[in-house]
């Protein structure tokens, strides 16, 4: 008797679970790769505390809009004092990415951020979709930054 409903709990348990710890299905994902090449003189290492590829599901109005971070995708660091530089961002959920950029930090603060170039090819959007790989080129001069907020913005 014993036997029998130790079987029974455990067939119970087991109708119970499905498939165990397997993940979810995750949304449909792509990625992004880009090529940045720099001109003008690079700033200050006093100056130039961070360097970042940005895309944004939105377009900011003021600084404050950087804290949005579920709203953007963001590369690690890039390299500084090159000519050249490349980043890759996976696993991006689909949809538009409509301001993208590369971003420097110029201070310490949270909100010492601006851009340093916006990204124009096309209408300067980036569609991500399901599997695919988009692939940019960014051309950062460090002489002359675009504006910000975006004339758009205000």
């Amino acid at each position: 008797m014993r036997t029998l409903l130790v079987f029974v709990i455990a067939l119970i348990v087991a109708s119970g679970c499905d498939h165990g710890l397997v993940p979810p299905e995750r949304d449909a994902v792509g990625a992004v790769r880009g090529t940045i090449t720099y001109t003008g003189a690079w700033p200050s290492p006093d100056s130039l505390f961070d360097l970042r590829f940005v895309g944004m599901r939105f377009i900011p109005q003021d600084t404050s809009d950087f804290l949005q971070l579920n709203r953007m995708v963001i590369s690690p660091g890039l390299r500084r004092n090159v000519e050249q530089d490349t980043f890759f961002i996976g696993d991006i959920d689909e949809g538009v990415l409509v301001y993208n950029g590369i971003a420097e930090k110029f201070g310490p603060g949270i909100l010492d951020w601006r851009p340093a170039a916006l990204y124009e090819g096309g209408d300067g959007t980036i569609q991500i979709r399901e599997g695919e790989v988009v692939t940019i080129d960014l051309y950062v001069d460090f002489s002359t930054r675009p504006p910000f907020p975006p004339a758009s913005a205000r």
